[in-house]
């Protein structure tokens, strides 16, 4: 199965609830799998498929709600987004260009 696995230290940013345990530095890392195995990853609609699916496990994984009441969670949470969604974009990329050279 093709997926991206999106991963974040979230005990640095105060999240519970992780799904691995913690890491040697005292973080842990919560994770999702985002597949792609459906997806022509040559075509435009595919990728913009899978950038969706990134973003929204980026979301899910950081627990990052824009309407959240309590500043710094949501403070928390955007910078977590941003730091998996980052992440993910890198991978995502790389996939993607290995599928154009046919992998």
């Amino acid at each position: 199965m093709k997926t991206v696995a999106l991963a974040i230290a979230t005990a640095a940013l105060g999240f519970a609830g992780t799904t691995t345990p913690a890491l040697a530095s005292g973080q842990a890392m919560k994770s999702i799998k985002v597949s792609y195995a459906d997806l022509n990853l040559n075509t435009t609609e595919g990728q913009q498929t899978l950038a969706r699916r990134v973003k929204a496990a980026a979301r899910k994984v950081c627990s990052y709600k824009s309407g959240a009441t309590n500043v710094r969670l949501r403070r928390q949470s955007r910078d977590c987004y941003a730091k998996a969604h980052a992440a993910a974009r890198k991978q995502t990329a790389a996939i993607v260009e290995n599928e154009r050279r046919g992998g």
